[in-house]
This record gives C-alpha cells, sequence and structure tokens, in this order.
C-alpha cells in the first residue's frame, strides 16, 4: 500500500483482563504468537511502522517487544479506554490517519485493513460493519486525532467523540470484526 507512512496503529492492551484472569496481550493466539504478536504483525505485514502499544504497570514487563515498537504506560486506569486511546495518538502525532485496535479481538486481516484504507476520510472514520453491526478496529482521521488529543477530559466516550464526526460504514464479510474476547469461555470458543 502507498501512503502508509502517515498511518499508525494504537493497540489498547492496558485493561486489567479482570474476567479473564490473565492478561489478553499474552493469550495465545497459535503456537508462534501471543495475542499482542499477531496484532503487531497483521500491521507490519500491511505496512504500518508507527505501532503505539499502550499497556498498564502490571504487564509492561511481559511485552518483550522489539525497540521499534512504541509502548505506553496508562497510570490511570481508571480514566479506562478513552485515556489509552489519547496517551497513544499522541505518541501519533506526525499521522493522519490512526487505527485504535483493540488487544480482545486479535482477528484483525489484511482484508479488513485494506478495506478501511480505501474508505478513509480526514475528517472522519472509517467503520468495519458487519450484518449492520459495527465493529473494530476504527480508521480514524486527522481531525478526529486532534479533537481526541486537544480534549480536556480523560473520562470520555470514545463513541461520543466519533459520533461528532462523518463517518463511512465498510461492509466487510468477516464476523471476526465484532468479537471481543473477555472471559475464559470465549477464548476456549474461539481457540479450542
Amino acid at each position: 500500500m502507498e501512503g502508509l507512512d502517515k498511518f499508525g496503529v494504537v493497540i489498547l492492551a492496558a485493561g486489567e483482563s479482570s474476567r479473564m484472569s490473565v492478561p489478553k496481550p499474552f493469550l495465545r493466539y497459535d503456537s508462534k504468537s501471543r495475542f499482542i504478536d499477531k496484532i503487531i504483525e497483521e500491521y507490519r505485514y500491511f505496512g504500518i511502522n508507527n505501532i503505539v502499544v499502550v499497556a498498564n504497570n502490571q504487564n509492561i514487563d511481559r511485552f518483550n517487544l522489539d525497540e521499534c515498537i512504541t509502548v505506553v504506560v496508562n497510570q490511570h486506569l481508571e480514566y479506562e479506554r478513552f485515556h489509552s486511546i489519547k496517551l497513544g495518538l499522541e505518541k501519533n502525532l506526525n499521522c493522519d490517519y490512526c487505527f485504535i485496535q483493540n488487544i480482545d479481538n486479535p482477528f484483525v486481516n489484511e482484508v479488513i485493513l485494506r478495506k478501511l484504507y480505501y474508505k478513509k476520510i480526514k475528517s472522519g472514520s472509517a467503520v468495519p460493519e458487519y450484518n449492520e453491526t459495527g465493529g473494530h478496529p476504527v480508521l480514524i482521521g486527522k481531525d478526529i486525532i486532534k479533537r481526541i488529543i486537544e480534549s480536556n477530559g480523560s473520562i470520555l466516550n470514545f463513541k461520543d467523540i466519533l459520533s461528532e464526526f462523518a463517518s463511512n460504514r465498510v461492509t466487510v464479510d468477516d464476523e471476526s470484526v465484532l468479537i471481543n474476547i473477555n472471559t475464559p469461555e470465549e477464548y476456549r470458543n474461539y481457540f479450542k
């Protein structure tokens, strides 16, 4: 893909994984990789090198990522997801577009990323949709990035911010965009 030097990804991996009881970034995706490894590999394969992982104090030492990955620690988990997104975007200031990727959805792939890429809008977002339901990851443009970075609060809602801007709903034939693995039962269901 051309022009991906102005693209980034923020991988949200700071949650406490309380329902899972083990940190989700380190769940096995397959015999070779953990969730975090699989997600990073997909974005690199697609051509994105501006990769930021937002972690927490308890899991920061277990990532073992190469020096090309920026890792930022969310010191305020009580501020939840929006604060992690903001911290990650602050490290991707030179990007015109940024994917927001949840750690609990390791099924991202080149087909989904390509479809979102072609529907990108600088003043809005591109959201994958399966059966008329929005999923992950979300690709946001420069105007949303700026709005989030300049926001005064840390306890805002990402969906509320997105609703202030235009959105391209991108139909995909892949129900994995809707999956969030939050419990051991859900993990066993997809990784038997």
